[in-house]
């Protein structure tokens, strides 16, 4: 699991991080908001802790182009204002929770907890993106217009069902790699371009409209035919 916690009181950035990484999370952290503006859109978590004001672009901003963007990654806002009118705010502008400091740090852990497992469940047993859909159980492939289906490989599997997770990004080999391999494996990129090329073969056998596009020297997303 990981986490962003966008917060520019580093004292109190670091603690959330050691307590994070406590409860086995990888924590990353942003002390302005426009820099974690770009790492939430640029890179995957599992949750982001957020602070509403920060500087350069304050965390309401941050969340607000985050959802325009499509980018649903749950949100804990922090606040030093406990008025119902900046929790609303909060809520309002895409935030899933919302906590006043001070705060209990095990709050924020089991509010995370609840908040990740909420997603987990959300996810169905049958992602799609487009013409396309993936059966979690089987690792079958499905054309949703015609009803073709393909048996996917492990890793083409794998790679499918997270580019239809993260279907409003690009996302890039270096995850890939993490995601399939783990961080201290020694799997190449050019292990991504042949599974890659593998599951386009499969996509193609079941003549969908959804594409794997290469994104020139970053990654790749997922695109209809006529995107």
């Amino acid at each position: 699991m990981r986490v962003l916690i966008i917060e520019d009181e580093a004292g109190l950035a670091d603690v959330i991080k050691a307590e994070f990484e406590d409860e086995n999370y990888e924590a990353d952290i942003s002390g302005d908001g426009e820099d974690g503006y770009y790492q939430g859109l640029t890179d995957i978590y599992d949750v982001v802790v957020l602070d509403g004001m920060l500087p350069s672009m304050d965390g309401y901003d941050v969340l607000r182009k985050w959802r325009a963007e499509g980018i649903e990654t749950p949100v804990i806002m922090l606040t030093a204002r406990s008025e119902l009118s900046d929790k609303l705010k909060g809520l309002d502008t895409g935030a899933d929770d919302y906590l006043t400091k001070p705060f209990e740090m095990e709050e924020l852990l089991a509010r995370a907890r609840v908040i990740t497992r909420r997603q987990g469940k959300m996810e169905t047993e049958r992602p799609g993106f487009g013409d396309i859909s993936l059966d979690l159980r089987t690792c079958i492939l499905y054309n949703q217009d015609s009803g073709a289906e393909v048996q996917l490989g492990k890793k083409e599997f794998q790679i499918l069902e997270y580019l239809i997770k993260n279907s409003s990004q690009i996302v890039t080999r270096e995850q890939i790699v993490q995601k399939l391999w783990g961080y201290d494996c020694n799997a190449e990129y050019n292990n991504v371009e042949v599974y890659i090329s593998f599951t386009r073969r499969k996509m193609k056998f079941i003549e969908c409209q959804a594409r794997i596009k290469a994104v020139r020297g970053i990654g790749y997303r997922l695109e209809m035919a006529d995107g």
